[in-house]
């Protein structure tokens, strides 16, 4: 257990203050810091265009996270970009000050930070190899299917229960004319049966969708095709709330889903097309 307290008084580690949306560094910038989050909460996010118009969110970092321990041993620009989600309190210490005078000084706390970093980036190992164990699951069931129609595509959904390890999952599909409702296609507690509930969407956000109980915990994944969002997927945990690492596993696994209805539809179009021409 990280003793922040004392950490913070050792008068080794600096003290910084984050006003929300605040950047402590961006990326390509060199810092050989290591954090520690005090208080609140950052956002670890990286550029997706060559202008840095655009950024993706890779991770959020809470109490007692500490990242950028690769300053270990190397002092390489940042690859990331470090904002403030909200006002945060974080500490840094440059690692050759730890290697040396706070080592000296204090032995067996070093000992004890170190042991956290080694744990903290065993434990992201850890959650990388879920997300590729799971990618890859979701990949070999994808390839078994040979023919793209909504009886496979359900049964990939089931499929998703046991690899994601989600108790039950709900395929919503966009009303094609009403913008405030959705239809209600599949429920994975009634396997095989196709469905057409109708489901009104309070102010036009699905978030405020009545849909949990008491115990139940809900990850809303938008699917979409050229950047339209046509269809949902909600995954439904009991008793067990979604960590970060669980939603990008599902994100991930969402993304490929939304592929193979995309190839439904050009089959479908095509089909189509192919009828009104004979």
């Amino acid at each position: 257990m990280l003793q922040l307290k004392f950490l913070q008084n050792s008068g080794f580690f600096t003290e910084f203050h984050l006003q929300k949306n605040e950047v402590l560094f961006e990326q390509g910038e060199k810092d050989q810091n290591i954090y520690i989050v005090i208080s609140w909460e950052i956002e670890v996010q990286k550029y997706t265009t060559i202008h840095k118009d655009e950024v993706k969110t890779l991770a959020n970092l809470w109490v007692d996270e500490v990242f950028w321990e690769a300053s270990l041993n190397t002092d390489k620009p940042k690859e990331v970009k470090i904002i403030a989600t909200k006002n945060t309190t974080l500490i840094g210490i440059n690692a050759q000050e730890w290697l040396d005078d706070f080592t000296q000084k204090h032995p067996i706390e070093a000992m004890n930070l170190l042991k956290y970093i080694i744990h903290t980036s065993n434990k992201r190992i850890n959650q990388s190899n879920s997300l590729i164990t799971s990618n890859y699951k979701v990949t070999q069931e994808i390839l078994k299917i040979k023919e793209v129609n909504n009886r496979n595509i359900f049964w990939l959904i089931d499929k998703l229960e046991e690899i994601v390890h989600i108790d039950y999952i709900f395929f919503l599909e966009k009303n094609p004319v009403l913008d405030n409702y959705l239809v209600l296609k599949y429920d994975s507690r009634n396997k095989w049966k196709m469905l057409d509930k109708i489901i009104e969407i309070t102010d036009n956000k699905l978030e405020l969708l009545e849909l949990k109980t008491k115990n139940t915990f809900n990850e809303v994944q938008e699917l979409s095709i050229w950047e339209t969002s046509l269809w949902y997927l909600i995954y439904f945990r009991n008793n067990v709330d979604f960590k970060e690492n669980d939603k990008k596993v599902l994100t991930t696994i969402s993304t490929a889903i939304a592929w193979l209805i995309k190839e439904k539809i050009i089959i479908e179009e095509q089909r189509d097309k192919d009828f009104m021409e004979n």
